[in-house]
């Protein structure tokens, strides 16, 4: 365990109505509870930044049970002066072949997961923190990872700072949820101009994100189908059917999200450039 003097912990509670501040203040008094702005987990996890002191910042979230030894192994990384940034193993104690359990898991890196992440808080006010036009949690963790090598920050992948995501049961509405998060693909194709670009017309992206939206399903259909019992063969064909089932209804509101997203960052883009004396 980790000397409680070497770390401090803010609970920042998104929540709309009801909020963990009175369990919080009954049974880990220790820790700060402050109230989240209610603008997604990318707004959310700034916020804890704001409250924090630490020169490093370590994100965890609130699905995710901390190892015993997740503080001492970040703490004991986090002395190696050549690394900005650390990554820590995400394990999934309870891993079940069902579409119905919902969970993540990070056992070799690379992924960047917001959910066991530390950063030097001089190198995340660097790039920006999280971008708060993501307002679900869906690509937001994706586009920091990318402003983070943009800026040729030094990151470690350090196993011993192990959080668990036990796996969650989540009903159809939560799975349709997931599935149409497709929107903040599109997001996140804007922000790091990959694919989809603002500099181009709403029309050239439209065509060009409908092209590759059903390239991309074929593509996937044939990997899922030419190894379809491999481990995991049953969440994965789950949403295989789930996603040509859905198409005729999900490629246009994908679309409607590319021209939506093309028309909002650049209008921001607009707004926030300064006016010729």
């Amino acid at each position: 365990m980790a000397d409680p003097a070497l770390y401090e912990v803010v609970v920042t509670d998104d929540s709309k109505v009801d909020t963990a501040e009175a369990m919080m203040r009954e049974k880990f008094p220790w820790a700060r509870w402050v109230k989240g702005p209610s603008r997604g987990p990318a707004a959310n996890r700034n916020n804890g930044v704001n409250h924090a002191t630490g020169e490093w910042i370590c994100f965890i979230d609130d699905d995710c049970v901390a190892s015993k030894k997740w503080i001492s192994s970040l703490h004991e990384a986090a002395k190696d002066d050549s690394i900005d940034l650390i990554e820590g193993r995400t394990s999934v104690p309870d891993l079940v072949d069902d579409p119905f359990l919902h969970s993540v898991a990070n056992v070799h890196g690379g992924s960047y997961w917001s959910c066991n992440l530390a950063i030097r808080r001089e190198r995340f006010h660097t790039i920006g923190g999280f971008d708060e036009d993501f307002l679900d949690p869906a690509g937001e963790d994706m586009e920091f990872a990318h402003r983070y090598h943009a800026h040729h920050l030094r990151s470690k992948f350090f196993p011993e700072a192990l959080v668990y995501h036990p796996v969650r049961r989540v009903g159809l509405r939560s799975i349709l949820s997931r599935h149409f998060s497709i929107r903040w693909t599109a997001m996140y194709y804007y922000k790091v101009d990959e694919d989809l670009h603002l500099a181009d017309s709403t029309a050239k992206n439209l065509v060009r994100a409908f092209g590759a939206t059903i390239i991309n399903h074929l593509r996937t259909t044939w990997y899922d189908l030419r190894d379809w019992n491999r481990p995991g063969w049953k969440s994965r064909n789950f949403w295989l059917a789930l996603r040509w089932i859905t198409f005729p209804v999900y490629l246009p509101y994908y679309l409607y999200w590319v021209h939506r997203f093309h028309k909002q960052l650049n209008a921001k883009a607009e707004t926030s450039e300064p006016h010729p004396a």
